[in-house]
């Protein structure tokens, strides 16, 4: 047999992993380099890649990128001026392939045979929920096991492959087969032998409420984590993972952090894991050992490419991944909006019978679960009814916190509690990101989640200068409670706002003694 091409396999930078040889008569060997520089005829213990994957990367996000059977097609729909790519021959597909096409436009083009369309119908199920879209485009006129390349030897054009693309069939998110549901609960008066399930009070064994961040998240139930897009939800989710897998001291603690460190399970359908989410982390010193993120879900009866994760129908499938390292005290959802599957955001019935599942597996499993959600456009409303869609995801929650933009400063974020049912009065917190990280200042912010999203108005600077005297007043005789100054100061006409910049002015700082927080002057 006579070698006529050979074909290099690169990581994304490039470097060569392994080459597929073709030789004539038309056959196909694999093989890559030892330690010494030898070839060796086959794959052991090395990487599988996409073919001229760089090139994929380095595309443009607005062109239609194209996946083929082989690399003799993916090297002529290059030259035709066209992002290609493959895995190789049929049945070579990993689902881990899908996270280089997040957020792009696929069409997929299968050889005209059987074992062809249904490799290309795989590769299509495995992008998505990844790739912005996909079409599956079969080329007219080909006999059997003719491909692309013979589609443009047979005198096919670019532009006519492209006009094509445009009215290709797109592939619906639909599954293989329909995803069992749990059935809707019968109704009591359609069926006399329901029984309700009764608990005697006097025989629960009381347990005390635990703290994964004390007075701020509670394990074992649902906490919401609410702001506009780009104030740094995403990252704050992230800090809160570092911390967690490491057993580090969050900035307010007073009340001795045990130093445990725990696993986090991580849900993010707006960040890619590979460029985004893991410099994040390592930028705030997380321990990698400890965070997972689910990509995608599997059936476990056959060899289907993997579907997009959903709350309502792949529950056990969350459950399974808390359990899997044994000590998982935080799952975060980014956005839960992205996992609700066929749920009406919008409908109260619908999301309390999505998220109480979703609730009984925090208490189950004592793991503190934050879902991420963005805010609706209602301004002038209370801060509790700002959380996108339906009113249930507030009152599901244990704990909603809001993040918000300071009005008198750009880069700074408040961190403000808008519902706490199970918590004292903590107050709020400021931060920025710096260097990519989350920083904390030390101060507590004596400011409430509907003063933060206020809209800001015009302030007469009589009114600033009244406020830091009344303060100077109230503290130059020594430390007095905040929640005595506060409220003594809106006796006196003055907002929250106007008392909070008052504060910095004077450089007003807060400190907590028992279970009191106190203002002095600095």
């Amino acid at each position: 047999m006579k070698i006529v091409a050979t074909y290099d396999y690169t990581d994304s930078e490039g470097m060569l992993l392994y080459q597929v040889v073709r030789y004539q008569p038309k056959t196909f060997r694999q093989r890559h380099k030892d330690a010494a520089g030898r070839w060796q005829w086959n794959l052991d213990g090395v990487a599988r890649s996409l073919y001229r994957l760089p090139e994929l990367l380095s595309a443009s996000r607005q062109d239609w990128v194209f996946v083929v059977e082989g690399e003799k097609d993916v090297d002529r729909m290059i030259a035709e001026g066209l992002p290609a790519t493959t895995s190789g021959s049929v049945g070579s597909w990993q689902p881990r392939f899908a996270e280089h096409f997040k957020g792009r436009l696929v069409c997929i083009i299968p050889d005209s045979d059987e074992p062809g369309i249904r490799h290309a119908d795989a590769v299509a199920r495995s992008l998505l929920g990844v790739a912005l879209e996909v079409r599956l485009l079969q080329l007219p006129l080909m006999d059997k096991g003719q491909d692309v390349s013979d589609w443009f030897d047979l005198g096919g054009q670019t532009i006519e492959l492209l006009a094509m693309v445009d009215t290709a069939p797109a592939v619906t998110p639909e599954p293989a087969k329909p995803v069992e549901e749990q059935p809707a609960p019968a109704d009591p008066q359609d069926n006399p032998a329901v029984r309700p399930v009764v608990v005697r009070l006097s025989t629960v064994t009381p347990r005390p409420l635990e703290w994964l961040w004390p007075d701020r998240l509670p394990l074992g139930k649902l906490s919401l984590l609410a702001g506009d897009p780009g104030l740094g939800k995403s990252y704050l989710t992230l800090y809160m993972a570092a911390q967690v897998s490491r057993g580090r001291a969050w900035p307010d603690d007073t009340t001795g952090w045990p130093g445990i460190p725990g696993s986090v399970v991580l849900l993010s359908a707006e960040d890619d894991v590979a460029d985004t989410i893991q410099p994040r982390l390592v930028a705030h010193g997380a321990d990698l050992e400890k965070v997972f993120a689910i990509q995608a879900v599997v059936f476990a009866d056959e060899a289907s490419a993997p579907y997009h994760f959903s709350l309502s129908a792949h529950l056990a499938a969350l459950e399974e991944a808390i359990a899997g390292p044994g000590d998982t005290r935080l799952v975060i959802i980014d956005p839960i909006s992205a996992y609700l599957g066929r749920t009406d955001s919008h409908k109260n019935a619908d999301v309390r019978a999505l998220l109480a599942p979703l609730a009984a597996v925090a208490g189950k499993h004592r793991v503190a679960i934050v879902a991420v959600s963005h805010l609706n456009k209602s301004d002038g409303t209370a801060a509790i009814y700002r959380t996108m869609g339906s009113l249930a995801f507030t009152a599901a929650a244990r704990a909603v916190w809001l993040v918000s933009k300071d009005p008198h400063c750009n880069t700074r974020r408040l961190l403000t509690p808008a519902k706490a049912n199970l918590a004292q009065d903590v107050g709020g917190l400021a931060f920025s990101i710096q260097d990519g990280k989350v920083v904390f200042e030390s101060d507590r912010l004596d400011l409430t989640s509907d003063e933060a999203l206020a809209k800001p108005e015009p302030e007469q600077r009589q009114d600033r200068s009244d406020a830091k005297a009344f303060l100077l007043s109230r503290l130059e005789a020594g430390p007095r409670p905040s929640a005595e100054v506060t409220a003594a100061a809106r006796a006196a006409g003055f907002s929250g706002g106007t008392i909070r910049r008052a504060k910095e002015d004077l450089g007003v700082r807060s400190f907590q003694q028992m279970d009191c927080w106190f203002w002095r002057l600095a």
